[in-house]
C-alpha cells in the first residue's frame, strides 16, 4: 500500500515522463531542399529570406537567373504548418490573404500542394529551380537534391 506522499510522488514522476515523452514526439526537424544544381548560398537568414520570396510568388527567380519553381504541400499538412510557421512567418489568414490579392493584381496562384514526398522529391530533380519542404529525415533520400536549410516549428 503506497503512503499519501508515495502517491503524489508517482503521480508527478508519471506526469513528467509524458511530458517529456509527448515533447519529442511533437519536436520535428523540416527541411527546404532545393534541385542539386541550385548554387544558391549564403546565411541561414538570407536563405530563409530568399525562400520566403520564391514561394509567395514576389520574385519569381533565383539570383542569377534560374526560374523558380515552388512547391507546397497539401493544406494542413504537419510538413507545410511548419513551413508557413516557421519559414513564411505568417498565419493561415495572412496567406489565404495574400494569394487572394496576387490572383486579383497578377493572376498568380498559390504553389502546387504536393502531398507526396516521394512525388515532391521527383518534381525537384526534374527542375533546377524546384523547392519544397520534406522530412529532415526524408531529405538524405532524395535523388537529384539537397538541403538548403532545416527548421522546427516548435
Amino acid at each position: 500500500m503506497y503512503t499519501f506522499i508515495q502517491k503524489i510522488a508517482l503521480v508527478f514522476a508519471t506526469g513528467c515522463a509524458l511530458a517529456l515523452t509527448a515533447g519529442g514526439a511533437w519536436a520535428q526537424t523540416y527541411a527546404v531542399v532545393v534541385n542539386v544544381e541550385n548554387q544558391f548560398s549564403g546565411d541561414e537568414d538570407t536563405k530563409r529570406t530568399q525562400i520566403k520570396r520564391l514561394y509567395l510568388k514576389e520574385q519569381t527567380a533565383w539570383p542569377g537567373g534560374v526560374g523558380a519553381i515552388p512547391f507546397g504541400r497539401e493544406a494542413g499538412s504537419p510538413e507545410q504548418a511548419a513551413f508557413e510557421k516557421a519559414v513564411l512567418a505568417m498565419s493561415s489568414g495572412e496567406i489565404e490573404g495574400h494569394w487572394l490579392k496576387l490572383k486579383q493584381i497578377r493572376g498568380e496562384t498559390p504553389p502546387r500542394g504536393i502531398g507526396s514526398a516521394r512525388i515532391l522529391a521527383r518534381q525537384i530533380g526534374k527542375n533546377t529551380g524546384g523547392f519544397g519542404v520534406v522530412l529532415a529525415s526524408e531529405a538524405a533520400g532524395i535523388a537529384n537534391a539537397k538541403v538548403l536549410f532545416e527548421f522546427s516549428a516548435d
